[in-house]
């Protein structure tokens, strides 16, 4: 890995990703952080969002920007709008939704870094029209992400 030096993104800049219908701007990944976290921006569309599902490898932590989210983390949901931070930690099933009529936008952290990988695999595997729901639940396998 890569010594990282100073990196500065702006407004639109990034890796972008679609994935379930979210698109994913990746600002910092594993290469920039010497592993230690991804940082990205998600907009979710009206009524989108992430079906129940368990990160075995990392933690994860939202902060909501804009719109209204249903969060769930084990057997709690809470209602989270912007100014809200929601910390999911790994092994606990988690899941969430976009409660509103408009897109919500939210700052997505996962540590230790390599979640972003899945991202992009991800993004793939559902650029081609409706995806192989098989696939994905291989590729989140792979990366210690299992879907319930």
């Amino acid at each position: 890995m890569s010594t990282p030096g100073l990196r500065v993104l702006h407004a639109d800049e990034g890796r972008r990703f679609e994935v379930f219908g979210s698109t994913i701007l990746v600002k910092a990944t594993a290469e920039d952080t010497r592993g230690a976290f991804c940082l990205a921006l998600e907009t979710t569309p009206p009524h989108g969002g992430l079906p129940l599902h368990v990160h075995h490898r990392e933690d994860e932590a939202m902060y909501i920007l804009e719109g209204e989210f249903e969060i769930q983390s084990g057997d709690q949901v809470l209602a989270a709008g912007a100014g809200t931070f929601v910390f999911l930690p790994r092994d606990v099933p988690n899941r969430y939704r976009n409660v509103g009529d408009t897109p919500g936008r939210f700052l997505q952290i996962t540590s230790p870094a390599g979640f972003e990988e899945l991202v992009r695999r991800t993004s793939l595997v559902m650029s081609g029209g409706p995806p192989d729901m098989n696939e994905v639940m291989r590729l989140g396998q792979e990366h210690g992400v299992e879907f319930i």
